[in-house]
């Protein structure tokens, strides 16, 4: 190997380091199909697929690569997860997906509003879903799938807004009657749903 060939693949390797480092970005398209079901994806195939959220710059909630210590949590909750989501009704990629964006699987999270542990509970609805230790990370997640479940039903299967609700209340989509104009929560269900929709294999 000659030392151009070598400077060569030395760049090349450096630059395929930088750009798996580089967060991806993902609008949110909706197409509604024949039978009345709603779809949303942020890899769209095909035509009739309308913008429904644009990615911004500033998503606090971007996906970024899970660290090593991170796979390593996730796969201690994978059962845990599992039988909540059975318990539900709920998909489990969805409980995932939530419990990434909320807090990286870290079940010691504390938001500076308060919310706690895996799927970031807010004290008062910890409560209300009789958890009662929301650091315990199945009582957690047992929780959280709860509540999203309810959500889902509250908005009759529609999951931007339960996503929405979740992360800013079910006070402000309904009075929005959608995804209220709060970039965090526009942020968030974005985020959420690339994650379920398979977007990024993480």
């Amino acid at each position: 190997m000659t030392l151009r060939t070598a400077f060569a693949c030395i760049m090349l390797s450096a630059l395929f380091l930088v750009l798996q480092a580089v967060p991806a970005y993902a609008d949110i398209f909706k197409k509604r199909l024949p039978d009345g079901t709603l779809c949303f994806t942020n890899t769209p195939m095909g035509g009739d697929w309308d913008l429904y959220l644009r990615e911004t710059k500033g998503n606090k909630y971007r996906y970024t690569r899970p660290s090593a210590a991170e796979m390593v949590r996730r796969s201690n909750y994978d059962g845990i997860i599992r039988r909540c989501a059975l318990n539900n009704g709920v998909d489990p990629e969805l409980v995932k997906g939530i419990i990434h964006v909320e807090s990286r699987y870290n079940p010691l999270a504390l938001s500076p509003k308060g919310a706690m542990g895996l799927m970031q509970l807010m004290p008062d609805t910890a409560s209300g879903l009789g958890v009662r230790d929301p650091w315990d990370p199945h009582e957690n997640i047992a929780g959280g799938t709860k509540f999203i479940s309810y959500l889902i039903k509250r908005y009759n299967g529609d999951l931007t807004k339960a996503l929405a609700a979740y992360n800013a209340g079910p006070g402000a989509v309904d009075q929005y009657n959608g995804i209220p104009p709060y970039q965090e929560t526009q942020d968030y269900v974005r985020s959420v749903l690339s994650i379920v929709n398979g977007g990024r294999k993480w």
